[in-house]
C-alpha cells in the first residue's frame, strides 16, 4: 500500500511552511565579503589575514587574496600597506 502523505512535511491545507535549520557552524565557516570594504577597514583587515596566514600556511599570495573576496584594485592599491601594518603588528605582539 503506497501512502499519500509524508510524515515530515505539513499536512496538506495546513499553513505551516517548513523552515530550514542552519547549522551555526555553517554561518562560521563563510568568509564574509570583502569587496566592499572602505580603504581603512580593508588595509586592516587583509593585514589580519595576511598575519592568520602567515601563521598557518606560511603566508599569502595574490591568488589567496582574491579567494578572500578581495578585488584586483584593493590588491593593487592596499597590499603595500596591509603588509607593512602586518609586519608591525608582529614586531608588537
Amino acid at each position: 500500500m503506497r501512502r499519500s502523505h509524508c510524515n515530515r512535511l505539513p499536512a496538506r491545507g495546513s499553513r505551516l511552511t517548513p523552515q530550514p535549520t542552519i547549522p551555526d557552524y555553517i554561518k562560521t565557516s563563510l568568509v564574509p565579503a570583502r569587496a566592499k570594504l572602505s580603504p581603512f577597514e580593508t588595509i586592516e583587515q587583509m593585514a589580519s589575514d595576511m598575519r592568520e596566514a602567515a601563521y598557518r600556511e606560511g603566508g599569502l599570495t595574490r591568488e589567496g587574496l582574491e579567494l578572500l573576496g578581495y578585488s584586483s584594485a584593493q590588491i593593487d592599491t592596499h597590499v603595500a600597506a596591509a603588509r607593512q601594518l602586518a609586519n608591525k603588528q608582529a614586531v608588537l605582539s
